[in-house]
């Protein structure tokens, strides 16, 4: 099995931040799906590879932010309009973030 399709993932729209680990640069994303160990993210410019960052996001109707480091794995154009779709890995991830993700995964939609 590829095991990048190991774990369940869901779609997921959402605004989120990416900051890179010393806190000097922060940008929007928004993020289009994830599963307990990464997610999808779309950005306005193609996404070094083995980057680390800090993903800051809210679920759907929740006031609690996850905070959560990542590793970039891919970056992709997609569409014509100057859009990239990155995948990352997640290297650290609280527990109870572990949880609210696993929820929401497997959890049907409303």
């Amino acid at each position: 099995m590829d095991p990048r399709r190991e774990h369940v993932r869901r779609l997921l729209q959402v605004d989120a931040y990416l900051t890179d680990l010393h806190g000097s640069h922060t940008q929007a994303t928004q993020i289009i799906d994830i599963s307990r160990m990464g997610v999808a993210f779309v950005s306005d410019h193609a996404m070094p590879t083995d980057e680390q960052l800090l993903l800051n996001f809210s679920f759907p109707g929740s006031a609690i932010r996850n905070e959560i480091k990542l590793t970039v794995v891919n970056s992709n154009a997609i569409g014509t309009h100057g859009r990239y779709r990155n995948g990352a890995r997640f290297i650290a991830i609280s527990e109870a973030c572990a949880d609210r993700i696993v929820d929401y995964v497997t959890t049907a939609p409303a």
